[in-house]
């Protein structure tokens, strides 16, 4: 026990706990998880100036609440999507919620003015879908009110909530702040391409209250005496609902449509994008004639006309797409090669609503090209390769070494060649070259300054400043309470040490450890030669056994309770010894992250 507790109080590591939207937290002894942010430490990077069509596009996410028609109202700016609500009958309907605590926070006072005036609760809340910043504030705008609403979801959402606790958080996290831009001082940054800031950065908590409902494919529902139309509409993620009241004749389309060209791939990483579904959503939502309709992002479209054509047009580019890359598959045509050819036709390329200020076009075609076949290109050089490292010293020697590479680097900067700069650059990074940093800072920020997609704008700008030697923050989901921690399937957490085993450490081990749970399933954590691996319940041949509460467990993995506190207390024990636990729990490793 002595062994363990000094352990504890030295911060010795007890597990790795992959937490927050990324990141993750090496669990120690100290209670050092907050329960509130901390404020924005903003990257030093040098003045990018942006495209007149990327600053022009900020007017529309200008922060303000609309009611576009009686008894509709729309909340623009208050976070990176939109916020509807819908006074009913009988009550309010809040149609979204923000992604964080901070977010919410800030449209709470409205909201709260919104049920004094009508004298109405919030009967229901529609998630649209799983994204961060449709769900993370719901616990924030429904504090204070007695009256406890249905949660409204489609089906497939809150297992993807829950992946806030995930084995690639790390770095979807990283590249998410990248592409968002959230550490970006304000003279750097315009938009996110969909909305004004992100409010959510490594510190921020979430506030996620679990459905209480839930729809598979369709379902007419009446909501505060509201008759309501839900309809999974897959798209841009595949738990989307779309939403149409035909008493108001307005229609909802969650995230399958805004006023710029869809994201059919993300440089932040997601599955797959079907653009084939995302198509046919956008058929079904067209056909239902909507005279109003409100996106969650930009802003409100009327009329049935305009909302047709936008419809098509939108469905027309992603099927074009599609197509066209399919065609040039077939023509033998690589990613790359499809990605310098594409283009929409002038009539969907011209319009307003499809400039590529957030998706771009050959990402997309990249996208389905991998989603369809896979990585390989169908060029047999992307077979076998040399390395990444050998690549570089042979392009090195080609050009008389790492000198004439750096110059060779620096006059493509100056010749307006800004991306053969940028892959100069990042080969003298790989042969260790002190002038790489400086040589890919200068060349990411020009490719910055020409670019329209806001997430390949904040990505240069970003990644140009931790050239310059700026560091990501690692994320924690400790600011969220309780509700929202003790929400996560506890499989989540244990789930994280099976793909950080120390594979030389166990290469040539066999044995086991029992989670026991006393409100919960039990689990083993198995590891077997190099590979480790959950299962259900306590095996027989565990060498020993921790029991807590998943609760408990939870609030250590985040760093709330001290584990050592813990025992003492009697909320945790151990069967057999504590040196074996410390040993089982030192064969994993925290994540590993990005040098």
């Amino acid at each position: 026990m002595k062994a363990f507790l000094a352990g504890a109080a030295t911060a010795t590591a007890m597990i790795a706990i992959v937490t927050g939207i990324g990141g993750y937290i090496w669990l120690t002894a100290d209670e050092g998880g907050s329960d509130t942010a901390t404020e924005t430490t903003f990257a030093a990077v040098a003045r990018s100036d942006a495209l007149p069509d990327v600053k022009t596009h900020n007017k529309i996410f200008e922060k303000r609440i609309e009611e576009p028609i009686p008894g509709v109202h729309v909340a623009i700016g208050y976070g990176l999507a939109n916020v509807i609500v819908i006074d009913a009958p009988e009550g309010l309907i809040l149609i979204d919620t923000l992604e964080s605590i901070r977010a919410a926070e800030g449209l709470a006072p409205w909201l709260d003015k919104m049920r004094e005036n009508t004298g109405k609760p919030v009967t229901d809340v529609i998630y649209t879908h799983n994204h961060a910043d449709h769900v993370f504030g719901a616990g924030v705008l429904l504090e204070g009110q007695d009256h406890v609403p249905r949660i409204w979801t489609q089906a497939e959402t809150e297992a993807r909530v829950n992946e806030v606790v995930g084995i690639l958080s790390p770095i979807t996290f990283k590249r998410a702040m990248r592409m968002f831009g959230t550490y970006l001082p304000d003279e750097n940054f315009e938009n996110n391409g969909i909305g004004p800031r992100l409010l959510s950065n490594h510190s921020d908590g979430f506030d996620f209250i679990p459905p209480t409902d839930v729809i598979d494919d369709y379902a007419e529902v009446t909501m505060a005496g509201e008759n309501l139309i839900l309809m999974h509409a897959p798209g841009e993620t595949g738990d989307q609902l779309a939403i149409y009241l035909p008493g108001r004749s307005l229609l909802l389309p969650a995230d399958n449509y805004y006023h710029a060209f869809p994201n059919l791939y993300t440089v932040r990483g997601t599955p797959y994008r079907d653009p084939r579904k995302w198509a046919h959503s956008l058929d079904m939502m067209s056909g239902l004639g909507a005279e109003t309709m409100i996106p969650h992002h930009s802003q409100p479209v009327m009329g049935a006309d305009e909302i047709h054509k936008r419809l098509t047009d939108y469905r027309d580019a992603i099927q074009f797409v599609y197509d066209e890359t399919i065609r040039m598959i077939n023509a033998g045509l690589t990613p790359d090669e499809i990605a310098e050819r594409i283009e929409l036709p002038p009539h969907l390329a011209n319009a307003p609503y499809l400039k590529e200020l957030y998706g771009r076009v050959d990402f997309a075609a990249k996208a389905v090209f991998s989603g369809t076949l896979g990585w390989f290109s169908g060029d047999p050089a992307d077979l076998r390769p040399p390395t990444p490292g050998r690549q570089a010293q042979l392009m090195a020697d080609l050009a008389g070494g790492n000198d004439a590479l750096f110059a060779a680097g620096e006059a493509s900067l100056a010749d307006g060649d800004a991306g053969w700069a940028l892959i100069l650059g990042s080969q003298l990074q790989r042969l260790d070259d002190d002038r790489a940093a400086a040589l890919r800072a200068a060349a990411m920020r020009e490719l910055a300054a020409r670019e329209t997609a806001s997430s390949v704008r904040n990505y240069f700008l970003t990644s140009a400043a931790e050239a310059d030697g700026f560091t990501l923050p690692l994320a924690s989901i400790s600011a969220s309470p309780d509700r929202m921690l003790n929400g996560i399937p506890i499989d989540r957490f244990l789930g994280i040490l099976t793909t950080n085993v120390d594979v030389p450490a166990v290469v040539d081990k066999s044995l086991s450890y029992g989670f026991e749970f006393t409100d919960a399933q039990n689990y083993t954590i198995r590891i077997h030669r190099g590979v480790a691996y959950l299962e259900d319940g306590l095996a027989d041949d565990n060498v020993g056994r921790l029991t807590t509460t998943t609760d408990v467990f939870r609030a250590i993995a985040v760093q709330r309770r001290n584990p050592a506190k813990v025992l003492v207390a009697g909320e945790m024990q151990v069967t057999g010894s504590i040196a074996g636990l410390t040993t089982f729990l030192g064969y994993f490793n925290p994540p590993l992250q990005e040098n």
